[in-house]
């Protein structure tokens, strides 16, 4: 009886080892698993936006004038598309939120922070075109001209 349950347990592990070495090995494999298609990576476009002032404003007359040069990263041909159909509300968002950031007493005690400039613009173009539309801004000029 011994003999026996030792001869038992000895074909049942070859018939597991020879069914594990089959579905590991020899069997075809599945065809779903073949067909494993990585996204293409996103097509990225960029928008110049022509230069636009920002003035700061002292008793009633310009004391500074801010140029600002900005540049829009795109994801997606739709986007592209999209925000160039909405440019001009675009630029006035970009400029009414500018002359709210840039009040003169702000600039003369902190300077301008390229990194807040560029958060607050994107947060607004999320706001009012949509979350993710524009991913990327990028601050390509700051020229500042003192008025006389």
């Amino acid at each position: 009886m011994k003999k026996i349950v030792i001869i038992l347990v000895i074909l049942i592990l070859l018939g597991g080892g020879g069914a594990a070495a089959w579905w590991f090995f020899l069997r075809a494999p599945d065809e779903a698993a073949e067909e494993v298609v990585e996204a293409p990576p996103p097509v990225l476009s960029q928008i110049s936006l022509a230069p636009f002032p920002v003035s700061i404003v002292k008793d009633g007359s310009v004391v500074r004038t801010i140029w600002f040069e900005l540049v829009l990263t795109l994801d997606d041909p739709e986007k592209h598309a999209a925000i160039e159909a909405r440019l001009p509300q675009l630029n006035d968002a970009l400029v009414a939120e500018l002359h709210g950031l840039l009040p003169r007493k702000m600039v003369e005690q902190s300077g301008y922070d390229e990194r807040i400039i560029k958060d607050r613009l994107l947060k607004v173009l999320a706001e009012r075109f949509g979350e993710g539309m524009v991913p990327d801004l990028t601050i390509r000029n700051i020229q500042i001209l003192d008025s006389k």
